[in-house]
């Protein structure tokens, strides 16, 4: 068996031995890949690496970006793993990484992240919640901003701003909602500055930096629906979105730096992990 490995058409040829992801088409000129399952790629006791400049990422909150399902594998990084952040279709954060096989040893290389996606900003009472760290509030099916922050949906003052990390949210008016800021893909990545606000309008709040929970809402004044209370900030990389205004909770959970379910593995860290190992 071989000791190098490469896909065709989705079918995995590896081997026990070392292999190094190879990137698919460059986004952002940036080489990455996304959703990778090892057993595609090597065998029991076989080695993945992910180069330095790598950005392996996570399509949907619902799978980690790298799922490790082979015995005993070493996995490698000098690049990016990262989850997908809380968004429209799914607030919480996605995992990075979920280790579903024993015998797992990851390296995290100096200068090399591992990061689960940020959770989405709780719902105030008008205007959307900021997206999380790792593309929160773009589309699923659509191409990630790697390497960049998110996008200011919707262009007005009143919209929350993209981040590098979480995104900021929307502003209340009384007859009106604005969208929240997407998340963004940098590392570590600064929060987006919430809508702005006067006289009727309540101010929205900052993305997450960093790793940083996004900010609780702003508490505004009523109407005949009740409080015009902010949505919370989008979280920063495996963090928690801000509350809403006028709570301590509610916002969207983080994702998970290494997702173990269960399993036991050895961990060298000589960079960073943004979200929870267990």
């Amino acid at each position: 068996m071989t000791s190098f490995g490469y896909d065709i058409l989705g079918f995995g040829v590896g081997g026990s031995g070392t292999v190094t992801l190879t990137s698919t088409a460059l986004i952002n000129s940036l080489s990455n890949r996304s959703n990778v399952t090892t057993s595609s790629f090597i065998l029991t006791n076989g080695t993945l690496i992910i180069p330095a400049d790598f950005w392996l990422w996570a399509s949907t909150n619902n799978a980690a970006a790298l799922i490790v399902d082979t015995p005993n594998a070493t996995i490698e990084n000098s690049g990016n793993i990262v989850g997908k952040g809380g968004g429209a279709s799914l607030s919480y954060g996605g995992d990075a990484i979920s280790i579903t096989a024993s015998g797992v040893t990851i390296i995290n290389n100096s200068g090399a992240y591992i990061a689960g996606g940020g959770g989405r900003g709780g719902q105030g009472r008008n205007g959307a919640g900021g997206g999380g760290a790792g593309g929160g509030g773009q589309d699923v099916s659509g191409t990630p901003t790697l390497g960049s922050a998110g996008a200011r949906v919707g262009g007005r003052s009143i919209d929350g701003a993209g981040g590098g990390a979480g995104g900021g949210s929307g502003s209340v008016t009384f007859n009106s909602s604005a969208n929240g800021g997407q998340g963004g893909y940098i590392l570590p990545g600064s929060g987006g500055a919430g809508g702005g606000g006067s006289g009727t309008i309540t101010a929205g709040v900052y993305g997450g930096s960093g790793d940083s929970i996004g900010q609780v809402g702003n508490r505004g004044g009523d109407d005949a629906g009740g409080p015009l209370n902010s949505s919370g900030g989008g979280g920063g990389w495996g963090a928690a979105g801000g509350a809403p205004g006028g709570s301590v909770s509610g916002g969207n959970a983080g994702g998970k730096g290494i997702e173990a379910n269960s399993n036991s593995f050895t961990l060298t860290n000589n960079g960073t992990i943004y979200g929870s190992q267990s």
